[in-house]
């Protein structure tokens, strides 16, 4: 048996994103230049019968640079399925997809929430039933998000964004541009409005503002949020 291989692939996006949904994520589109960059890694593996995410010596990222996709986030999954007797179309796709997730890091790629696109390759070997899948998420580069911190005051702010601590000197202003959002953790700094030594921990978003100024003999942050 030899499976259609264009309904392998759309196979695999249906199955993908009624699993996202069921699991409470937005379902994802397919990108033609992901799918392009999943298509060729595909019949590179099928191909070497080389079987790793830089079997090419590129990353999964650097692939989908390469074909031309401007990214802000990407995730790739891989899966090689074999059978002497081949498979039926539909088979082949529930096989990959299955196992996808049943294994906890594929599961968490195919359930990533952020990403929103998704490239699909399915290639089969020369002269032997065995077949390669490539998912290759995607979070495009133009969905990034900018939030803005603005000290009024004349003493050094610290922060954590992201895992990483940051200064902001007096009278300084520093944009953050970010892929996902994250939690923005001020230090020594109460939100207005609040009592004093309220924690200032906020989940940015694009657009936000937070305004750091003296008041009373300590630090105050004013937040103000996108206009929706």
């Amino acid at each position: 048996m030899t499976p259609d291989l264009p309904i392998v692939e759309h196979a695999i996006l249906e199955m993908s994103n009624a699993f996202r949904q069921q699991q409470g994520r937005d379902a994802v589109r397919r990108n033609k230049t992901l799918d392009q960059a999943a298509r060729d890694f595909a019949r590179y593996l099928a191909r070497t019968t080389k079987f790793s995410h830089t079997a090419d010596g590129r990353r999964p990222a650097d692939r989908a640079q390469a074909a031309g996709y401007r990214y802000c986030r990407v995730a790739e999954n891989l899966a090689l399925n074999m059978d002497s007797r081949g498979f039926e179309t539909r088979d082949l796709a529930h096989q990959a997809v299955e196992g996808w997730k049943e294994s906890p890091p594929h599961r968490k790629a195919m359930l990533d929430p952020f990403v929103t696109e998704i490239g699909i390759g399915v290639a089969k070997a020369p002269d032997e039933q065995r077949y390669l899948s490539v998912q290759l998420f995607g979070r495009p580069r133009a969905l990034q998000y900018q939030f803005t911190i603005r000290n009024r005051s004349r003493q050094v702010v610290r922060y954590t964004h992201g895992g990483a601590r940051h200064r902001l000197g007096p009278g300084a202003e520093v944009q953050h541009t970010a892929c996902t959002p994250g939690e923005l953790d001020l230090e020594n700094v109460t939100p207005a409005g609040r009592a004093a030594g309220t924690a200032a921990s906020y989940q940015t978003r694009d657009g936000d503002l937070f305004v750091v100024t003296p008041r009373d003999g300590n630090l105050v942050v004013e937040y103000r949020p996108r206009t929706e």
